[in-house]
């Protein structure tokens, strides 16, 4: 695989910040760290992204159902399901009206 150079400039704190997890938690150089934590937010990025269409595509198929604001305890206990059972998202948000 090609691989591209990329200058980064990092705040001295985010620096030293940096240098102590890679001593601290097995990366093996900086560059490690700093590719992993890309990696990461790309990928939580992705799944934003996808949650996103998924619920326009759940949203447009609901477009005749009457809308609803959910109370803020509502919210605590789907926020609580989904972290348990993020692969059951879409039972969760039929269940919800979603």
């Amino acid at each position: 695989m090609e691989t591209k150079l990329v200058n980064v400039r990092l705040s001295e704190e985010l620096f030293l910040e940096g240098k102590e997890i890679v001593k601290t938690s097995g990366f093996s150089n900086f560059q490690e760290l700093i590719r992993d934590a890309i990696r990461r937010r790309i990928e939580e990025l992705k799944k934003q992204r996808d949650d996103v269409i998924f619920l326009r595509k759940l949203l447009g198929s609901a477009k005749h159902k009457p809308m609803r604001e959910l109370t803020r305890e509502e919210k605590d206990a789907i926020t609580e399901e989904l972290a348990k059972n993020p692969a059951k998202q879409k039972e969760i948000f039929k269940k919800i009206g979603l």
